[in-house]
């Protein structure tokens, strides 16, 4: 029987075929394992170093975020520019609250998805020849930024003690130090400043005429703020982040022994100073991401409806998961 040529080589070829077949899913596999190993980049703002940051910090040191297949960065920027810095892509989260809100009652479409710190820590600090709340009248008070978180919580501060917060004036300077720095060379007369800023400049002679148990309701001073239109085309990438904040904030409350050192070498604070720091964190942070309906109506003023600014949708979702209350 004559040999069939055409019938040999086709047989060849697709034995040839299956093998180039095989190696090239094997190459497809290798490449796709490759891209799903490669971390989502994510940008996320805050407006100052302090102890604010504390489960931030805590969810890059102990890989919170890198266990969601996230790698974070945290960029400090101007609290007045982190909305617009939101909408414009240039970052994808904002960790600054204040500012962010205002900027949700003004009109532009972000939400909160999780409140962090939701009662302030701050200290009104002044100059040791002040010894009343009564001798700030005219006096001038230094803020980070107009209408920002801390002197929000000046103002509570203030008002908490019976006075009108109109009393003083308020000048922008920026973060901590700055402000601090300020008050040394009398270029202020007060400052409203958390941990360990205030405990330092008390052990320099200056006076705290109040503190954070003379606010009476949630003042937040962070959490995390998305676009809305995040929101709504990734939510899964939103509930990450929301999932390890709340891992965090789970780690800061159950393991003091571990989150103090921490705290000491973001801040550069003596043991002493971060364990009281550690101290007024875990009476500030939010066990469950949330403050109320109410307190969102007089953060807002009454401007905005709590749904309007905040969506705790995919936060539920976490806490069930996580079994938080």
């Amino acid at each position: 029987m004559p040999c069939n040529d055409w019938s040999v080589g086709m047989t060849g070829y697709w034995k040839a075929s299956k093998l180039v077949l095989a190696g090239l899913i094997g190459i497809m596999s290798i490449v796709s394992s490759s891209w799903a190993a490669q971390p989502t980049k994510v940008r996320m703002s805050y407006s100052s170093r302090s102890n604010s940051n504390t489960p931030f910090v805590i969810a890059l040191r102990k890989g919170f975020f890198a266990e969601e297949g996230m790698d974070v960065e945290m960029i400090q920027i101007n609290p007045r520019l982190g909305a617009t810095a939101l909408l414009n892509g240039d970052i994808d989260f904002t960790a600054t609250f204040g500012s962010t809100l205002r900027s949700i009652v003004g009109g532009f479409p972000i939400k909160f998805v999780a409140v962090s710190v939701k009662k302030s820590e701050h200290f009104l600090i002044v100059r040791p020849d002040i010894k009343e709340i009564r001798d700030l009248n005219g006096k001038k008070l230094g803020v980070a930024t107009l209408f920002g978180s801390d002197q929000k919580a000046a103002e509570e501060m203030i008002r908490g003690k019976g006075f009108a917060p109109s009393m003083i004036k308020p000048i922008a300077l920026g973060e901590a130090p700055v402000r601090a720095q300020a008050l040394r060379s009398g270029v202020v007369d007060a400052i409203s400043v958390s941990s360990p800023f205030d405990l330092i400049l008390q052990t320099e002679g200056f006076r705290a005429l109040a503190g954070p148990k003379d606010v009476e309701f949630a003042l937040p001073t962070s959490g995390i703020a998305v676009t809305s239109k995040l929101l709504q085309q990734n939510p899964q990438h939103v509930k990450r982040v929301v999932r390890v904040l709340m891992k965090a904030h789970r780690f800061v409350f159950d393991n003091k022994k571990e989150v103090v050192p921490e705290m000491m070498r973001y801040l550069d604070q003596s043991n002493q100073v971060a364990e009281r720091s550690y101290d007024l964190i875990v009476n500030s942070l939010s066990r469950n991401g949330e403050i109320t309906d109410q307190e969102w109506e007089l953060l807002t003023e009454k401007k905005k409806s709590a749904d309007e600014v905040r969506d705790f949708t995919l936060l539920r979702e976490v806490q069930k998961e996580l079994k938080i209350r």
